[in-house]
Order: structure tokens, then C-alpha cells, then sequence
């Protein structure tokens, strides 16, 4: 999903990052960051990663990434589209949904492991994100189950 706190990137979509206002672009470090290759994975489906690459701004995660683009590090971010759907995110700025087409798809999954089986506060939580109201949360901020 890309951000922006100054403009709006729903109205030009992905050309956003063409814009000379631009003048840098936050992502997720490819290199070991899944929401980065996906990010990198996007601008090459629009054919704009040779025209961006010099402008990319790496984050270590997409947390550090989202940081980059609130505070004015970088005019825009590739962000994860349950940050723009958080509240702080979506008060601050605008955004526009990459659509699914131009990336892999990014699974996530969680686990207990065999040595926090006995762990009650990793279980109860194993538990909880099997009920309505984990998943409704997670329906909220646009994972797809």
C-alpha cells in the first residue's frame, strides 16, 4: 500500500512516486524484509523501480519503514495496509491499495513452540486468535483469512 502525509495517493496511484515532490520513498529492506520484497516486487510490475531506486529509503522492518514516512524522512512509503488502516496512520494521511495483481501474495502465520506449550500466556493467545473477534480484528485491518 503506498502512504503518503502530504499527498494523496489515490488520485494517481502508483505515478505518485513520479511526482517531483517526491523526493524520497520508504520501503522495507528487501534483502530480509518480506513487506520490502513486496514492495520491490510492486514497483517493478509497474516498471518503476529503475526510475525510483535512487530515492528508495530502506527501512529495517515496516514499523521502521512507517516511521520513515510519518516524520517526513521520505514523502511517501510502501506500507503494510493494516498500518494505514490504524488510527494514527489514517489521521495523518492517505493511501492507495496496491492492488494484489502486482506482488506475491504475503502469508503470515504464527506458531507455539514445542517449549512454550506449557507457556499459559502463549496458549491463551494461540486460543484467542481462533476466536470472532481475533478474526474480526484482523478483518478490520484488511488481513484476508
Amino acid at each position: 500500500m503506498l502512504w503518503s502525509k502530504k499527498l494523496n495517493p489515490s488520485l494517481k496511484g502508483m505515478n505518485t512516486l513520479l511526482d517531483p515532490q517526491v523526493r524520497h520513498i520508504a520501503i522495507a529492506n528487501p534483502a530480509h524484509a518480506p513487506y520490502g520484497q513486496r514492495a520491490e516486487e510492486a514497483l517493478r510490475y509497474y516498471k518503476l523501480y529503475n526510475q525510483v531506486k535512487s530515492r528508495l529509503v530502506m527501512g529495517e522492518n515496516i514499523a521502521q519503514t512507517a516511521q520513515y514516512a510519518t516524520t517526513d524522512a521520505a514523502e511517501v512509503g510502501l506500507l503494510a495496509y493494516s498500518l494505514a488502516l490504524s488510527p494514527e496512520l489514517r489521521r495523518a494521511g492517505r493511501f492507495y491499495l496496491i492492488p494484489t495483481v502486482a506482488h506475491a501474495p504475503l502469508q503470515q502465520r504464527y506458531v507455539v513452540l514445542k517449549r512454550a506449550r506449557t507457556n499459559t500466556t502463549a496458549t491463551a493467545f494461540a486460543a484467542f486468535m481462533a476466536t470472532p473477534i481475533a478474526r474480526q480484528a484482523l478483518h478490520k485491518y484488511g488481513f484476508i483469512l
